[in-house]
């Protein structure tokens, strides 16, 4: 099992994201690869994750976005977030979307991907979890807070 912080690094998380649309805070998200030692081909990412259905989905009034691509452009499961401030209208969703999760997959992890996004989701069900990642105010303890909470499910 491979915890969320070895996935998802302080360095690839912003908790202000300024897009006001899905496209372009997926973008912004993604852009937190750019570079990222695990990635063999940025461009390759960004049209692998652009070209799947980023599903955006409501818990407890707040909305969250995860896109991914399957893609042997990276050589291990990685991720990026990002947290609205003010929420992103999301077509179909009556939620604001206030999480944006962009994760890259090779095909050995797609279980331990799912796994992660199952963990996330259900820490967003829980109110004082889902009000704890909304009020971090440093990247590293929003990360500290999905290990933490990952641990506990």
């Amino acid at each position: 099992m491979i915890p969320i912080g070895d996935v998802l690094q302080p360095e690839q998380v912003s908790l202000a994201l300024a897009a006001r649309d899905p496209i372009g805070a997926i973008n912004e998200v993604l852009a937190k690869l750019d570079g990222n030692e695990h990635v063999k081909n940025f461009a390759l990412l960004r049209e692998t994750v652009l070209e799947q259905p980023a599903p955006a989905i409501s818990e407890n009034g707040c909305g969250i976005c995860i896109a991914h691509g399957r893609t042997e452009s990276v050589t291990s499961l990685i991720m990026a977030a990002g947290r609205s401030v003010d929420g992103i209208a999301y077509p179909g969703l009556a939620d604001p979307v206030r999480f944006v999760f962009v994760a890259a997959i090779p095909g050995a992890f797609t279980s331990e991907y799912l796994r992660i996004v199952g963990a996330i989701v259900r820490m967003c069900r829980d109110k004082r979890q889902l009000h704890r990642l909304l009020t971090a105010k440093e990247a590293e303890r929003f990360v500290e807070l999905l290990g933490s909470g990952e641990v506990k499910l």
